[in-house]
């Protein structure tokens, strides 16, 4: 199965569409985004890049997510006003994945958490009686790139945040839901509901409230799901204005 990435692909149709919006005549403080979201994330540069284009155009954001939106998607989702969630509609959280010259992806959380966890283990062992297991696993550690995994994390909390301030979110409440998206989680896969995201303190709201938009969005997304595609389908349409 082929699964699209955000890429600087979507960052360039996202533009498009964009440019488009503009040549109508409707102030920015007037424009409503209705956001159909299905995604399995990307890049998270890519992702912050379309969240911040499209918080700067469009005074109001109301995202649907039928089914998914991970990793970097769900940093699209929490820049909304809204988050319409059904029942089988997820979040996770927005972890960032390196892949090695090996091909081995790697999660930035995970690799920080085990190093920390043998610092904590072994803290006060001295080196000739660490068990050569764990000896080896503490000697592979680059240090030069726990500091860079360090930083890019603690740079998407930073994008979170900016975007969630966006949206209205208070700053406690940025800083609190972020540090839950990104540092919290115990794996990658974890999946965020409607209900753990309401706890959580994400803007959503129950797919009931929207039947008939929520129908149309499905309908949408029907058309597409099955399909294998390396880029993601932008598709939009943009509402005649009456003179």
């Amino acid at each position: 199965m082929i699964y699209a990435e955000l890429s600087p692909a979507e960052e360039f149709a996202v533009e498009s569409f964009i440019n488009r919006v503009k040549e109508v005549d409707i102030p920015r403080d007037n424009r409503t985004l209705e956001l159909l979201l299905h995604s399995y994330g990307g890049g998270v540069e890519s992702a912050y890049m379309i969240a911040k284009a499209l918080r700067k155009n469009f005074s109001k954001i109301r995202v649907y997510i039928p089914h998914i939106a991970a990793s970097g998607a769900t940093l699209i989702a929490i820049s909304a006003d809204e988050i319409v969630m059904g029942e089988i509609s997820r979040l996770s959280p927005i972890d960032v994945i390196r892949v090695t010259r090996d091909g081995e992806s790697i999660s930035l959380l995970a690799y920080l958490r085990g190093f920390l966890k043998l610092n904590e283990m072994f803290k006060t062992t001295r080196k000739e009686d660490i068990p050569y297991p764990y000896l080896s696993l503490i000697e592979d550690v680059n240090l030069s790139t726990f500091e860079e995994f360090s930083g890019i994390l603690s740079q998407v909390k930073g994008y979170a945040i900016e975007l969630m301030k966006e949206a209205g979110y208070e700053d406690k409440e940025a800083e609190k839901i972020s540090e839950r998206l990104i540092y919290d989680p115990l794996t990658h896969n974890e999946v965020i509901d409607f209900e753990k995201a309401k706890e959580i303190g994400l803007k959503v709201r129950f797919y009931e409230e929207f039947k008939g938009s929520w129908s149309i969005m499905r309908r949408w997304l029907s058309k597409y799901i099955l399909e294998e595609s390396g880029i993601h389908h932008i598709k939009y349409v943009i509402p005649e204005v009456r003179k």
